[in-house]
């Protein structure tokens, strides 16, 4: 039987990645709120990733995307840490650790004591002096030696924010962070998220010596970024999509969105989520997705024993939507 364990795509350098990882941003949003928590609450909630890791960890489930800016990490890392300790699992290389640094500065969710970069204001060699030390600090809060896959995780501060020119040379200097770390063995692969076409290509010019691994994007049946993601298939990249099922107009039975899902589903005896996974794994994407429902850890992995047609696939793509998504800036957006 399929598993969500057994399935990966391969590195440009010949890692194989799970082709399925679990999602580990705790947070909740004003439009969102935790009915338990105070009525004016906005950020993350870490305490969340034990009960969830533990749950996927039962379910079989290996692999893992966090952020430093998630703050789960310390529970993710406890968590993975009373398995080795008791022998549920005997070796590192069972686990598949995703993270991400590199965090423009959001008052909203984040601590100052964090010191998250305030990118408009930082030299690249300041930019780069800190990447090295979030790298680090992913490391301890893991609790491990190396991590599989280390991310950057924004191209610039936002839209419209900081210097065109000086963002490019700070992609470039904690770009070089990441190299150097890959080359002392400290992970396993490197890549982007939330990068344009341009951001891609201005590395490489600037010389870059290791190209990107991942490029992971907000993607969905409604926010497609076809330009990229081909983009990335045709240069070795492989595209990951997270936030799969967020955003999507199923509020309604009625929504264009829902009844295609919904037809598909009827069609192959798959609920939404599937088909919304089996398309984006047809377009080439690795997927994460955010679930501590033991059950969904599960059933996810059920999405290969169909292909969607042709004219499937085609009808899903016209689903999508210019200004689709849940608000995150888009990577078209930042200069």
């Amino acid at each position: 039987m399929t598993t969500v364990a057994s399935k990966t795509m391969t590195l440009c350098n010949g890692v194989e990645m799970p082709l399925f990882q679990l999602g580990t941003a705790q947070m909740v949003l004003p439009n969102k709120p935790d009915p338990k928590a105070p009525s004016n609450f906005c950020g993350f909630q870490p305490e969340r990733t034990y009960r969830q890791t533990e749950l996927a960890l039962k379910a079989g489930l290996r692999a893992f995307d966090t952020a430093l800016n998630y703050r789960s990490q310390p529970a993710l890392g406890q968590v993975l840490g009373e398995w080795w300790r008791t022998g549920q699992l005997q070796n590192r290389h069972e686990i598949w650790l995703t993270s991400k640094i590199l965090n423009p500065r959001d008052s909203t969710v984040m601590f100052k004591t964090n010191r998250f970069l305030d990118l408009p204001n930082m030299t690249p060699d300041q930019v780069s002096a800190l990447t090295e030390e979030h790298f680090e600090r992913a490391l301890m809060e893991l609790n491990i030696g190396y991590i599989d896959l280390m991310l950057l995780h924004w191209p610039a501060a936002g839209p419209g924010l900081g210097n065109a020119g000086l963002n490019r040379q700070q992609r470039l200097a904690a770009w070089r962070v990441l190299e150097n770390m890959y080359e002392r063995g400290w992970c396993r692969a490197i890549g982007v998220s939330n990068y344009d076409v341009k951001h891609l290509e201005q590395l490489q010019e600037d010389g870059a010596k290791i190209g990107p691994m991942v490029n992971q994007i907000e993607a969905s049946v409604q926010v497609q970024h076809v330009e990229i993601r081909e983009y990335c298939k045709r240069n070795g990249i492989v595209p990951q999509a997270y936030s799969v099922l967020r955003g999507l107009d199923l509020s309604s039975s009625s929504s264009v969105t829902y009844s295609t899902l919904a037809a598909l589903g009827t069609k192959y005896h798959k609920d939404l989520g599937q088909i919304a996974y089996r398309y984006l794994i047809q377009h080439g994407y690795a997927v994460i997705y955010l679930t501590h429902s033991e059950q969904r850890m599960i059933s996810n992995a059920n999405v290969f024993d169909f292909e969607l047609t042709a004219d499937e696939m085609k009808a899903m793509d016209e689903l999508n939507t210019p200004n689709g998504g849940w608000g995150l800036p888009k990577p078209q957006e930042m200069d």
